[in-house]
């Protein structure tokens, strides 16, 4: 009877899920736990991003943009288009061979440049002695007397846009030259270099060099009677089916923009320039908004680059009894981008930023037709200012 009822208790016991496990001793040895297997590792992929397209896609064109590799010390070739009249017989590269005299006719050459890879951007260190370091010093490698047919066929072999520099007030025709090498070097311009050479600069006497009014008075002369020689470039840029950019600086205007008006009024919508750039104007302001609408016809776009600290306009303000549109002034059709926070007149006249880092680097944005709100360091100014941007430091 015992036995039966030991059994009835185990089996209600077995029914309720068994016995009491007995608690081990916090003190006793813990018996070993084999680890589970760890499971494989699953790939993790992110989701696609936009960003990485873009790259891709960027990267390619990128490789195929920069077929000129400016990373080093090299031979920039400038084709020149001069009405500066010879000093000698034949072309060249210096201001021995050209002058600060007007020509009846224009001269066409080529130029060959040596760029130091050391210089800092904006600034000219030249020398004649070919022994100075070529990784220092800018030099003259050598020159040749070309035609216009055979400057029109050079450029027509080019798949990339020629830019065209036209120089401004007081700039010798050595300067000019080694100016525009370096304004390509630094852009890493990609195709042709034009330097459209003009009558500017003091004469050679000591007094020349001293009197400034009498050098500004006949380099505006020379200006406005290179107005002609630059229209039948700009004839023979449509002729050959060919579109450039244009870079113009201070004086320089005083040539470009009665051409491209005279021109535009013959060849109404010819887009013969991409991008027209354009720098401390000294043009009549109320002119230059007249006239910009008639500009733009032959231009996809035009960029300004004005100043409040352009000692240049003032003086140029005083002497032509008008407000400079190198000043800043505003014209709805206009890309104006002010950059007097960025320009350094306490180291001169505020006047020759157009070669500085700071522009260079927006012009290189502007040529890859990148739109002024979305480029690097540009700003909207405020409401009812005399510029539609300004250029932050």
């Amino acid at each position: 009877m015992k036995f039966l009822s030991l059994l009835m208790v185990l089996f209600i016991l077995s029914s309720c899920g068994g016995l009491p496990t007995k608690l081990p001793s916090p003190f006793s040895t813990p018996a070993v736990v084999t680890p589970p297997k760890p499971a494989e590792p699953v790939a993790v992929i992110p989701p696609p991003s936009i960003d990485d397209d873009f790259q891709k896609s960027l990267s390619q064109i990128w490789g195929n943009y920069f077929a000129e590799n400016y990373s080093d010390t090299r031979a920039i070739d400038v084709l020149v288009v001069s009405n500066r009249k010879f000093k000698g017989e034949n072309f060249g590269c210096t201001n021995d061979q050209l002058g600060v005299e007007l020509d009846s006719v224009t001269h066409f050459g080529a130029c060959k440049i040596n760029v130091p890879k050391n210089h800092s951007t904006g600034l000219i260190k030249f020398t004649k002695d070919n022994r100075q370091s070529s990784h220092e010093f800018f030099k003259i490698l050598n020159s040749k007397t070309l035609t216009e047919p055979t400057v029109f066929e050079y450029l027509k072999k080019s798949e990339r846009y020629p830019l065209v520099f036209v120089h401004g007030f007081n700039l010798r025709y050595e300067d000019a030259i080694l100016r525009a090498s370096q304004i390509a070097f630094d852009l890493k311009y990609q195709g042709p270099i034009v330097l459209f050479s003009w009558p500017a600069g003091a004469g050679d006497g000591f007094l020349d060099n001293q009197m400034i009014t009498r050098t500004y008075d006949g380099n505006l002369k020379n200006a406005k009677n290179s107005i002609a020689t630059f229209k039948t470039f700009l004839n023979q840029v449509r002729a050959n089916n060919l579109k450039i950019n244009l870079v113009v600086h201070s004086m320089g205007h005083q040539i470009v923009l009665p051409a491209l008006k005279d021109f535009s009024t013959l060849n109404p919508n010819s887009k013969i320039i991409n991008e027209l750039i354009l720098n401390a104007p000294d043009y009549e302001a109320d002119e230059f908004i007249n006239i910009a609408d008639a500009v733009k016809q032959n231009s996809k776009r035009i960029t300004v680059y004005c100043s409040y600290n352009d000692r240049a306009m003032t003086v140029s303000e005083i002497y032509n009894k008008n407000p400079r549109f190198g000043a800043c002034a505003f014209s709805e059709n206009i890309d104006s981008i002010n950059v007097s926070l960025i320009d350094a007149p306490s180291l001169g006249l505020g006047h020759g930023y157009y070669s500085s880092r700071a522009i260079l680097a927006d012009v290189f944005q502007v040529l890859l037709g990148i739109e002024a709100e979305k480029r690097l360091f540009v700003r909207k100014s405020e409401p009812n200012s005399t510029e539609k941007y300004f250029l932050r430091q």
